[in-house]
């Protein structure tokens, strides 16, 4: 039986302002209580909170950005918000936002699907919750949705938890009136089957939900206070965002707080990465490593290839000794490509191919609110986008490299042969003289553990705000920078401890 609570949100004395050269209040002692069950609206003009109030609702705070100034209290199915977040409230408050948020990599049914099995329910309920948003025959890819029908399968995933609290954030935004009024009856519909389910409707558009609702919580701006109305109030609302351009243009006076703040982010990352090191999901794991090896092979076996037959070559054809100690010359060139030289340009090209595609699906995933939804619905982002890529390139990079290595062998040899006509026996036999178990184990050291370190950079960089296309852009372009920088750090430093 799902725990009840009389009041589903209850403000008591709550403040909320945003701190700048001079603190913007938002909101000012607000007293309410809304009484569980009810299908509520949540209007105001732009700029009056509706956001600040879903992310504390629904524990979706940016952690990297400023907090807000809060005071007094806010409960949700009586537990504070204010502080941490509880745990407790995950699966229990859920929101379908704005953007969806519907994981691409899923189909539309597999997000419906996965909603349904954090909440511990069978995944062949997928295709009747699809029914029951509307949405009967759904297309394979999340692609190929129109605009309503991704708010439905959002609405699908949300309803396969069987929440206790329900926000959705503008379901109507986007949709032709028609389309918008047969939205709002779907949301009355499933909240009615849900008894004792609370749902909040935060809206520009009062006029599709006429008649449906059971009151309009309603953001007076000017008196910086919430009241409960029976019914919407028949006024246009402002698009205008003055009290927001105020919030935006405090926010830049904090960039000495955002320095600490990125700091504990990073911090915060290194920590996930190690306590949820433990795989969620193995076959997830499995499949991340064998796309990350696959994608980067080719590149890295070309990159080795080319390094090893012309690193090679030019030690041959200028040699001072004119030919002599050909033996001793390929020895070097040997020892130099396997303990050196390979892993690292190899670290180098995995991470550049790895790095930035990895940087631009999780920087498109943050923007597109696709892990908020994994939030929402109960999924650690930690454990099902970092854990998978921890691994991944932690055993993908020693892999390639391996592979690398054997490329660059191959060209080693052919260049042998076309310089000085060696037979394959000699050539090995000078190429691995010099060659020791050390210098195989410390390039699996340095590979494993700059694999290691790029993935927490990825993952950090990537996963920051992101407001637009060009901060995607440019977290991909500090992900190749950063993680040639730690491959090349790591090699460097290590290569010291072992030749010293």
């Amino acid at each position: 039986m799902k725990p009840q609570s009389q009041a589903a949100l209850e403000f008591s004395g709550f403040r909320l302002g945003f701190n700048g050269s001079s603190e913007n209040v938002i909101l000012e002692d607000v007293n309410l209580e809304l009484q569980a069950g009810g299908f509520y609206l949540l209007a105001g003009e732009s700029g009056s909170g509706k956001s600040s109030l879903l992310k504390l609702i629904a524990g979706l705070w940016e952690e990297r950005e400023p907090a807000p100034s809060l005071a007094g209290d806010l409960t949700v199915l009586g537990q504070s918000v204010l502080g941490s977040y509880p745990k407790s409230l995950r699966g229990r408050v859920q929101a379908v936002l704005q953007d969806e948020g519907l994981l691409d990599d899923l189909s539309p049914r597999g997000n419906v699907e996965l909603g349904l099995q954090v909440a511990g329910k069978s995944k062949r309920l997928a295709l009747a919750m699809l029914s029951m948003a509307g949405l009967n025959d759904p297309p394979n890819l999340v692609s190929e949705l129109s605009g309503g029908q991704r708010k439905r399968v959002a609405v699908a995933r949300a309803l396969a938890g069987d929440p206790d609290l329900l926000v959705f954030d503008e379901p109507t935004a986007g949709l032709d009136e028609a389309s918008a009024r047969d939205m709002a009856k779907h949301l009355r519909a499933n909240h009615g089957e849900a008894g004792s389910r609370t749902t909040i409707i935060i809206t520009h558009d009062l006029r599709a939900f006429e008649g449906l609702s059971d009151g309009t919580i309603w953001i007076d701006r000017g008196k910086r206070d919430i009241f409960l109305l029976d019914s919407p109030r028949s006024i246009e609302l402002d698009e205008d965002s003055p009290i927001q351009a105020q919030v935006e243009s405090s926010t830049s006076l904090v960039n000495f707080r955002r320095f600490f703040l990125e700091l504990a982010g990073f911090s915060r990352t290194l920590y996930q990465a190690l306590k949820h090191l433990p795989p969620y999901n193995y076959r997830l794991v499995s499949r991340t490593c064998f796309r990350y090896v696959i994608d980067a092979a080719f590149f890295v076996v070309l990159g080795a290839a080319a390094i090893g037959g012309l690193a090679t070559f030019f030690a041959l054809r200028n040699n001072p000794l004119e030919g002599a100690f050909t033996s001793a010359v390929i020895t070097g060139c040997g020892k130099v490509l396997v303990a050196v030289l390979i892993p690292m340009l190899a670290g180098f090209f995995f991470t550049a191919r790895i790095a930035a595609g990895s940087s631009a699906r999780l920087g498109t995933m943050k923007r597109s609110s696709q892990v908020d939804a994994l939030r929402l619905i109960g999924v650690s982002p930690a454990d099902y986008l970092l854990t998978p890529m921890v691994w991944a390139m932690t055993l993908g990079m020693p892999i390639v490299t391996m592979a690398a290595l054997v490329s660059a062998s191959l060209t080693s040899l052919a260049a042998t042969g076309l310089v000085t006509g060696a037979s394959s026996y000699s050539w090995a036999s000078a190429f691995s003289a010099r060659i020791i178990r050390e210098d195989l184990l410390f390039a699996l050291i340095k590979t494993m553990l700059s694999g290691f370190l790029v993935a927490i950079q990825t993952y950090y960089l990537s996963m920051g705000p992101k407001k637009s296309g060009g901060d995607v852009g440019e977290a991909v372009n500090r992900s190749i920078v950063w993680g040639i920088f730690t491959v090349l750090l790591v090699h460097s430093c290590l290569t010291l401890v072992q030749f010293s």
